[in-house]
């Protein structure tokens, strides 16, 4: 189940780059959906079987919104360093 989490977080992450997030959270609750239908096909009882494919989609989630965290932070950090380093050169004398 680790492995699974693992992979689902990093497929989270791999997304967040070019998928929007609608068309994302409908992948998840697909997903969810068919998880949840083969493990009770498999004869998993309901309540695991749902509590599970939360889960995985949980860690989907997760791993999109750390990468948009990563992005973030990264374009902000940019952008302070360009804007501290930047002088302001007027083209008028001061009196």
């Amino acid at each position: 189940m680790g492995l699974t989490l693992a992979i689902c977080f990093v497929l989270g992450a791999v997304s967040a780059l070019r998928m929007p997030i609608l068309v994302f959270t409908l992948v998840v609750m697909v997903v969810m959906a068919a998880y949840a239908i083969f493990s009770v096909v498999a004869g998993m009882p309901f309540l695991l079987a749902l509590g599970l494919s939360m889960a995985l989609a949980s860690v989907l989630e997760a791993g999109y919104i750390f990468t948009h965290g990563v992005l973030y932070l990264l374009y902000v950090r940019r952008a302070n360093e360009i804007r501290a380093h930047r002088k302001i050169e007027s083209k008028y004398t001061t009196d």
